[in-house]
């Protein structure tokens, strides 16, 4: 924003005493126009409304979100285009049964679509949903922590988007019992370290969540730490990573000293390694889990009353975690999986000594006959050793847009 340094298509520079916008277009304007919004407010806003639909619209050009939609039940966003928004494309948060269904979604400022609802003090699912969108270029202004989707709440649904080209995350989730299906997510992280494609972090009661049948490549995180594709940080737990697609993509099924973790049936091609397990909370965070520590846990547990229904019926390996050496990462399994090129498998902080990890049943070792390799088509061969593991089939065709 310095006027002297405008000497080039595509710059612009704002004076921000008389208010003039001196632009130099990206190229001729001919048949084609600028836009300049002062809308600091949603385009459409749907407060306590219920069936209402949002069809087949172009949404563009305010400072602030696209849609927002507060509660509610039966709201539909469906197959709109959502583009150059200065916040975020569409906010859904509460209600019941309300999404977005089949909208592309790009050029926003911050994140994709924030999706919330359900209760979890009760676990009382929202069923709300994001469904089959195309969402990329997205966190323009705001380069970290504006994913394509922002999940929390409890019984929500993120599924057969196609999301890509990001600065950091993918879908940022926390709460419980969500579903992460059938997504193909590939090139972001590009500008962070330490960065996951899926990430959740720093509870033990955030459980239940179900990520199955996502395709994640290229992957790579370009700042320190490089990225994880699901990244269970900071003892993250209860979660389900199965029958997902791994392809580069970094340290890619990553549990940093949670528990009750499971990491089945999983395909993982090159990645560094295909799994990671960590005992962090025995290691450098001892302070942070502890009681009083920074992270909060004993608190979050408290703040659900988890030794009552409805969390002790429903994760009843949470029941007595404070009595059962609430740090180590006890309870995770890891079976069934294919893993070729790069590295399979990391456990670290003295974890592995423990033998407090139930890995079995890998097909870690050899050629697993993939149909084309180069071509990622990493269907399995009738033929597949891979097979005498138990392996299930993924459904392929299932997965994207």
């Amino acid at each position: 924003n310095i006027l002297e340094e405008l000497d080039e298509p595509g710059e612009w520079f704002l004076h921000r005493r008389s208010g003039n916008l001196y632009f130099w277009p990206p190229e001729p304007l001919i048949e084609s126009e600028a836009c300049v919004s002062l809308l600091e407010t949603p385009l459409f806003s749907l407060e306590n409304a219920s069936h209402v639909a949002i069809r087949g619209l172009i949404l563009e050009v305010t400072r602030g979100h696209g849609v927002e939609i507060t509660g509610g039940t039966g709201n539909l966003i469906a197959g709109c285009t959502i583009r150059n928004i200065g916040n975020v494309g569409a906010v859904i948060h509460g209600g019941v049964k309300n999404g977005i269904l089949s909208c592309n979604i790009s050029e926003t400022g911050d994140g994709g679509v924030i999706l919330d609802g359900g209760d979890r003090k009760t676990l009382s699912p929202a069923g709300n949903f994001a469904v089959n969108n195309h969402i990329y270029n997205y966190s323009r202004w705001v380069r970290t922590c504006r994913p394509a989707v922002n999940l929390s709440g409890v019984g929500n649904r993120v599924a057969n988007n196609h999301i890509h080209d990001a600065p950091h995350m993918g879908v940022a989730f926390s709460g419980n019992d969500h579903i992460l299906e059938f997504n193909e997510v590939h090139d972001i992280c590009r500008e962070t370290g330490d960065a996951g494609a899926f990430y959740i972090g720093r509870d033990w009661t955030m459980r239940g969540n179900i990520i199955r049948h996502n395709f994640f490549y290229d992957i790579r995180g370009s700042g320190q730490g490089g990225a994880m594709a699901v990244y269970l940080d900071d003892a993250a737990s209860g979660a389900l990573i199965y029958g997902n697609v791994f392809c580069r993509a970094g340290r890619a099924a990553f549990i940093g000293g949670g528990r009750d973790n499971t990491v089945e049936n999983n395909i993982f091609v090159e990645c560094e390694p295909a799994v990671h397990v960590d005992g962090r909370g025995v290691g450098w965070a001892d302070n942070r889990i502890a009681p009083g520590g920074a992270w909060g846990m004993y608190q979050k547990l408290e703040a659900v009353n988890w030794q009552k229904p409805p969390y002790s019926k429903r994760y009843p390996q949470l029941v007595n975690i404070a009595e059962d050496s609430p740090a180590l990462p006890k309870g995770n399994v890891i079976m069934r999986n294919i893993s070729f090129g790069g590295r399979w498998l990391d456990i670290r902080n003295g974890v592995d000594s423990l033998n407090i990890v139930t890995v079995r049943d890998n097909f870690t070792e050899g050629d697993p006959g993939f149909i084309n390799t180069k071509q990622m088509d990493f269907r399995l061969g009738k033929d597949s050793p891979a097979w005498k593991t138990g392996f299930k089939p993924i459904p392929f065709e299932k997965i994207g847009l």
